[in-house]
């Protein structure tokens, strides 16, 4: 029990007790009711039990968060057992799609809107005497835009729907307008005075505020990348002075979250993301320090990535509520390092809504799959025709999708599986392999689905020592999930493995393994890889990304086979020297050394791709025709190149065996071998020159074809021929077999070392340009 709540507290203490008549008579009267109010306030915890008291049987509270959703559980738990004599865990519960510490008897249920929103769509509705709260719409994510929407066309389907919507800031009037509704109440926060300035920079602010007094901290920054950067640089001075530094971000296990809750004599510094902005209160902060800056996910130019931006107006006034909750506080907007931090004025009243700025597609199939065209129903913020056409246009690609806008058999496959689309049209995929590659393939995208569990970037690299793998970036991360029982947990944070990441993982396997028609995915059964499965997993990776082939060059620059569109391999990429992968374009925003923003053009996950895979995964989109016989060094034999036309351009596939042995096929596989022969002694000729000072002469090719045309008669294939005669057909790619011994020591005599031109990395052949941006602290990550 937490000794701070007292039945004064609930009754007296916040601003939203005076309005609590008010409030359920509207409930009742209405029903959509719209409450605002200030931060502080006590609308998340108090209104859901006052319409409890009120006699409403089912209260389901819906929060962005699982923290919020947690914490709020926990504290109305607490209030409710100091003014009752009743059983609060019965009373009041929570359920995530994580986690769940609820009843069916419960009154109160505090859900993610994540969950909510499954359970609406799915059927499992509000019924009579039972009211949907959604909190925190202001943040608009997704999951709100639909539940706004659906609760609008539920309303106008069923009068005894009712819902409330709250939010601590936000223009009312068009949802009430949208709503059509005019039960709008405004409630104001408590009385405690917050002061507001602008400051010098986030270091020097904290620095002031260890040296004058005990406060209570709460400094928000734009990634855990940044919290890293300035815990280093406090941590010193902060230990000195017996005052923790508590970092706070979604990566962190929930212990580890909850220490920022806790009371220290000295004070403390919460280092946080916009965790921290909204749904969570912790009472005793003295002093918001804001960087007003937060990293967040935007398509652009159809691209998704991850973007430092100037918080909203909105926002700040969200930061600076969580200070002066219990006695007056200060809000200090500060420059973070040599970012730029814009002044409250100029900043955008609103923030952008996440339906306008992030891919939709797996929305547009959900909807989809129980008839709703995304595009007839009347969001409160529209997305745009251009986000809505790209969505369509990537379910027909994954074959989830027909032109005409109806779910294919793969489509409903699809939706039955909670992760992204693209992750669940390799789990479709997958049925046609044996269950073990359907038990991999699950563990893959578990860890997928949750951002991977390692991170990106030159600084950590640890992790690449638990792989051997070369063909696919999501197959090295299967294989570090393996090794985790060798690794001491001590060690993840410097070898680059995210600890909270993992936990997730095991509990998106959870998940999968409730859908996966009874396949089990308990982590002994997740065994090594043999050759062949490792072929079927790529495979089904693939049929994922259809949409997203790119061809890639010797220096590591990615061409999109449809768009054209440029970018870079990831620099912890474990794919070695490819021609033609599968992987995801992301755009990553990192500051550089002047103080300004560089965008690095990524493409990341990726995975080696054998382009006849695509004629029999898409053979809608990709066709393929007999290309020209070449000699294929790897088999020794004559083959006939496939052709894979994708769009306006042409991939090479593998060869196919030449076994006729006609005298037709024998001149072609004379002519063939003659142009390898020929190809492989041009390019030791031309190594030679750009490390020697002396041109060597040219071995004319009619040569070579004569030469071949004696010692290659009457076969199709390397290998029928006696191992003399082989031998002597290698010879021939070698200068010496042409120019002779004592030319060859005159090359050698005049050599003169040449730095070979551009980058070069050993491993990989190539540098990526975006390994060598590095902002002072070199933390950033890709």
């Amino acid at each position: 029990m937490n000794p701070d709540i007292t039945a004064s507290h609930f009754i007296e203490d916040l601003p939203v007790f005076s309005y609590k008549s008010i409030i359920t008579q509207a409930v009742d009267d209405n029903q959509v009711t719209i409450i605002t109010a200030e931060t502080g306030a006590g609308k998340s915890t108090q209104v859901p039990q006052y319409l409890a008291d009120h006699g409403y049987t089912k209260v389901i509270v819906t929060q962005p968060r699982i923290l919020a959703a947690r914490n709020l559980s926990k504290r109305v738990r607490e209030e409710w057992a100091l003014r009752t004599t009743s059983d609060s865990t019965a009373i009041i519960g929570y359920r995530t799609a994580q986690e769940r510490d609820d009843d069916p008897s419960n009154e109160i249920l505090y859900c993610t809107d994540g969950l909510q929103l499954v359970r609406e769509i799915t059927g499992a509705g509000i019924r009579e005497r039972q009211v949907l709260v959604l909190d925190e719409v202001h943040e608009w994510n997704e999951n709100m835009e639909v539940l706004i929407a659906w609760a609008k066309k539920r309303c106008e389907e069923d009068t005894h729907f009712k819902v409330v919507i709250m939010s601590a800031t936000i223009d009312t009037e068009p949802l009430a307008a949208y709503f059509n509704t005019s039960a709008v109440i405004t409630i104001p926060g408590r009385s405690f005075v917050v002061k507001k300035r602008f400051g010098s920079d986030v270091i020097s602010e904290i620095f002031k505020k260890i040296e004058s007094s005990h406060s209570n901290m709460l400094v928000f920054l734009p990634g855990k990348s940044e919290i890293q950067n300035v815990s280093d640089v406090v941590m010193t001075k902060a230990t000195a002075a017996g005052i923790p530094v508590i970092p706070l971000h979604s990566q962190l296990e929930a212990e580890a979250q909850q220490q920022a809750f806790a009371s220290y004599p000295n004070g403390k510094i919460i280092l946080a993301t916009n965790i921290a902005q909204t749904s969570i209160t912790i009472d005793d902060i003295d002093v918001v320090i804001d960087s007003g800056l937060e990293r967040r996910s935007e398509v652009r130019s159809g691209v998704e990535g991850l973007f430092i931006a100037q918080t909203s107006q909105a926002d700040c006034l969200q930061r600076a509520g969580r200070a002066g909750r219990t006695k007056e506080g200060e809000y200090i907007l500060a420059p973070y390092d040599i970012m730029p931090c814009l002044a409250f004025e100029d900043r955008s009243e609103y923030g952008t809504p996440e339906i306008l700025r992030k891919h939709i597609d797996r929305l547009t199939l959900r909807l989809a799959n129980v008839g709703i065209d995304i595009e007839q129903l009347d969001f409160f913020h529209d997305p745009s025709k251009r986000a809505i056409r790209q969505a369509k246009q990537t379910l027909i690609s994954l074959g989830a999708m027909t032109p005409t806008g109806n779910v294919t058999s793969i489509g409903r496959e699809m939706e039955r599986y909670p992760v992204e689309s693209s992750y669940a049209r390799m789990l479709v995929e997958s049925q046609e392999h044996s269950s073990e590659v359907q038990t991999k393939l699950a563990a893959i995208i578990a860890i997928q689905e949750i951002g991977g569990i390692v991170k990106g970037g030159p600084r950590f690299t640890g992790w690449q020592r638990f792989t051997k793998q070369k063909k696919s970036d999501l197959l090295a991360q299967y294989d570090v999930y393996r090794a985790l029982d060798d690794i001491n947990p001590d060690d993840f944070e410097d070898i680059g493995i995210i600890s909270k990441n993992v936990s997730k993982a095991k509990d998106v396997m959870d998940r999968l393994n409730h859908d996966l028609s009874g396949i089990s995915l308990d982590q002994t059964l997740l065994t090594a890889m043999t050759e062949q499965e490792q072929d079927s997993l790529m495979y089904c990776i693939v049929a994922g990304q259809v949409d997203q082939l790119w061809s890639v060059d010797i220096k590591g620059e990615a061409t999109h086979i449809y768009t054209g569109d440029v970018r870079e391999l990831s620099s912890t990429t474990v794919v070695r020297n490819p021609t033609l992968i599968a992987g995801t374009p992301f755009d990553l925003e990192v500051p550089t050394r002047d103080g300004s923003l560089q965008t690095l053009h990524l493409v990341q996950g990726a995975t080696s791709v054998k382009s006849e895979w695509l004629v029999a995964l898409a053979p809608e989109q990709f066709s393929a025709k007999r290309g020209k016989m070449v000699y294929d060094p790897r088999l020794g034999t004559l083959v006939v190149k496939q052709l894979i036309r994708a769009g306006k351009r042409t991939l090479e596939g593998l060869g196919v065996p030449v076994t006729q042995n006609t005298k037709q096929n024998q001149k072609f596989f004379q002519e063939a071998l003659a142009k390898w022969l020929y190809n492989q002694l041009e390019t030791e000729k031309r190594k030679l020159e750009g490390s020697h000072a002396k041109r060597i002469p040219n071995v004319p090719y009619p040569r070579i074809k004569s030469l071949v045309s004696s010692l290659a008669g009457g076969v199709i294939d390397i290998e029928q021929l006696n191992p003399n005669r082989k031998k002597d057909l290698f010879a021939l790619t070698k200068l010496e077999t042409h120019f002779g011994t004592d030319f060859m020591n005159q090359v050698a005599a005049s050599y003169t070392t040449r730095r070979a031109p551009g980058r070069h990395n050993a491993h990989r052949g190539f540098k990526p340009a975006h390994k060598q941006h590095r902002k002072h602290s070199g933390r950033w990550e890709d």
